[in-house]
């Protein structure tokens, strides 16, 4: 039977803690019914000395993911998501660099150094991210808001900052499994819509590696922009698709690519 591990989210770096688990933990039953013989463990229990032909991650740390990328280089075991991409994942300026050379659709975005943040480059309603992660980000209409998000991301040592261009539309979650996307089907997209989010979405895997992802966009009457492109989600937020059924299309999809990897 083939060895495969299982790596938990840290709980500091997980948005919906159960949701993530669960996703993981049916992603590992369906895999195990197509001859994987599972461990599941928290990213502190990883050992790079881990017999595994297989191994599925939801960890984000820098630290997991420097052992995974040194034991993917030093044997020959298959990791979801890569290693690499994760940690890319969280490289907004690589990423937002990427996406705008791949021709994505991204609003007006800067990068700016937490030391030289100021009301003055903030033009009309804005939203304020962090340059090296998913959470924290805030709506800046004016100099109080930006006071509060400015306070929040020293306390976080958070260095950078991306200021984008507030984007009024409709909110859009979407999952992706490869080339396999998920759009939420209780909003009525147009086809020609329903095409460029599509593509949108393969930009955003083509940029940062990852094979089992999600985000966000921002859709108006013309266009979809990027938002976000978050690393293997909990498959529990958009309408239509259980996190049942996303399981067994991520187990599907890693058990074909793990065969054809190996041929």
């Amino acid at each position: 039977m083939k060895k495969a591990i299982g790596i938990y989210r840290e709980s500091v770096l997980a948005g919906k803690p159960s949701s993530d688990k669960r996703i993981l933990d049916l992603t590992a039953e369906e895999l195990q019914k197509k001859g994987f013989e599972f461990s599941l463990i928290p990213a502190d229990e990883f050992d790079i000395g881990m017999d595994a032909d297989l191994i599925i991650t939801m960890a984000r740390g820098k630290e997991i993911n420097d052992l995974l990328k040194s034991k993917q280089e030093n044997s020959d075991v298959f990791i979801v998501n890569d290693p690499s991409a994760i940690r890319f994942s969280f490289n907004r300026k690589g990423t937002c660099e990427k996406l705008e050379g791949l021709g994505a659709n991204m609003p007006l975005t800067r990068f700016v150094a937490i030391g030289d943040l100021d009301i003055g480059l903030i033009a009309g309603k804005s939203i304020l991210k962090p340059a090296n992660r998913h959470e924290f980000w805030f709506v800046i209409e004016n100099e109080d808001d930006l006071s509060k998000a400015k306070d929040e991301y020293l306390k976080e040592g958070i260095e950078e900052v991306i200021i984008q261009d507030f984007v009024e539309g409709q909110h859009v979650k979407y999952y992706c499994i490869d080339e396999t996307v998920i759009l939420p089907d209780d909003i009525d997209f147009l086809e020609d819509m329903k095409r460029q989010l599509v593509e949108q979405v393969l930009l955003s895997g083509s940029a940062t590696g990852l094979k089992v992802f999600g985000g966000d966009f921002i859709v108006t009457d013309e266009k979809a922009y990027c938002l976000d492109t978050n690393d293997w989600p909990s498959f529990g937020s958009v309408s239509g698709i259980t996190q049942e059924e996303s399981a067994v299309m991520i187990a599907n999809y890693i058990d074909i690519a793990y065969v054809h990897r190996q041929s």
